[in-house]
């Protein structure tokens, strides 16, 4: 089948490597007090065949990682020279020292790793501001932050609580994680290392009308998969496009019987493209691509739902995040969710933190109970931890 090569393929070119420039980060000390400066140097050695036309920017994003705790930086250039922004010839490196603050919640071991290309990362020891000793380095404590991509359990879809109006009060919410389900260190990710990309995801969303009598929830939907997930798959030389791709399978349901049961069974492959217009904002653009194997329940939802979600963002992390879904069926069906959200508080665990958020809803299928029913616009406001 179709979806089987797909996934097949994603599992292959996980093990070619990434097609990129190689960086490397460099702290000017191994240790460091939280609250001060932090000199970290970045080697880019272009060992491609094509010049890397934006040089060493001014600025990198990067996440700065302890145990229980992480943090959106930037690292800011220092001193730069003439050539820091011209291209670097094939076969050509260049190094460049950037600083950044170490912020004051901050003990122990720390990762810091780009976002452009989260595979350049380092680590350095942390001395709390009360003075606590840092974790040396070489401590088996401090592998316990060497989790990029992410840790082995963390967000996966947004997480969110809105509340609207549309009739009764009509809130909305959606809880989301997933679990990696080999250790990238373990020794079956050594031997196969596409079971160190495989996970375990679980999302539910409900509508709960809370201005009705007994405050019902209208619908909720359960949505269990299991997945591949690359989110470097390919990258260029300057790390501002990245490649990333998702595969799997995935079922849905609302958890009744009877005339109200509905479910699917998909199999779907999502590449993602992300592309940093500057040092602080990107574009990305992710279509999820599925067939269904299994919709007994409600066999015509391809009409209202269609094969595609294509999921659309801009901004950036510390910042205001624009974001779409947009659906069109192969009947007269079709939606969008349009997304905006602001962050009031720093992030907390892997790339969950605290977030103003606006949501809007226009089409068919807002819950899988109603996948053939348009109601009308819906406008809410409320709070994300994960966006």
């Amino acid at each position: 089948m179709h979806w089987i090569r797909c996934f097949l393929a994603a599992l292959m070119l996980s093990n070619t490597g990434t097609v990129a420039a190689e960086w490397l980060l460099k702290p000017g000390s191994e240790r460091v007090k939280a609250g001060e400066t932090l000199e970290v140097t970045v080697y880019i050695l272009n060992d491609t065949d094509k010049p890397i036309a934006e040089g060493l920017p001014t600025r990198l994003a990067a996440d700065m990682r302890a145990v229980n705790t992480s943090s959106a930086v930037t690292l800011e250039v220092v001193d730069p020279p003439a050539e820091l922004g011209t291209p670097i010839l094939p076969g050509n490196f260049r190094r460049q020292t950037y600083r950044t603050r170490v912020p004051e919640n901050f003990s122990g071991p720390v990762q810091i790793a780009l976002d452009r290309l989260p595979s350049a990362r380092t680590h350095v020891a942390v001395e709390a501001i009360d003075g606590k000793p840092p974790v040396v380095l070489g401590d088996a404590t401090a592998l316990r932050v060497d989790t990029v991509p992410e840790p082995a359990l963390s967000p996966h879809e947004p997480m969110y609580v809105l509340v609207g109006n549309r009739g009764p009060s009509t809130a909305r919410f959606q809880l989301s994680f997933k679990y990696r389900l080999f250790d990238e260190r373990g020794m079956p990710a050594r031997l196969l290392p596409a079971l160190g990309k495989v996970h375990f995801g679980f999302t539910q969303n409900s509508l709960w009308d809370i201005g009705g009598a007994s405050a019902p929830f209208r619908d909720t939907s359960y949505k269990p998969s299991l997945f591949y997930d690359e989110p470097q798959l390919l990258a260029s030389g300057a790390g501002r496009h990245l490649l990333g791709m998702q595969a799997g399978l995935e079922h849905e349901s609302n958890g009744r019987d009877g005339t109200r049961s509905r479910s699917i069974n998909i199999a779907y492959v999502k590449p993602a493209w992300r592309w940093f217009v500057d040092d602080e904002h990107y574009v990305s653009v992710a279509p999820k691509l599925y067939g269904y194997l299994e919709r007994s329940d409600n066999d015509d939802i391809g009409r209202y739902r269609g094969h595609v979600d294509l999921e659309l963002r801009y901004g950036k992390r510390d910042g205001w995040l624009f974001s779409s879904m947009l659906r069109k069926g192969s009947g007269p069906g079709h939606s969008v969710q349009l997304d905006a959200s602001y962050p009031i508080r720093q992030p907390f665990f892997a790339n969950a933190g605290g977030f103003i958020h606006f949501q809007y809803f226009n089409g068919y299928g807002e819950t899988l109970l109603d996948y053939n029913v348009r109601r009308s616009p819906q406008f809410r406001v409320g709070f994300s931890i994960v966006r």
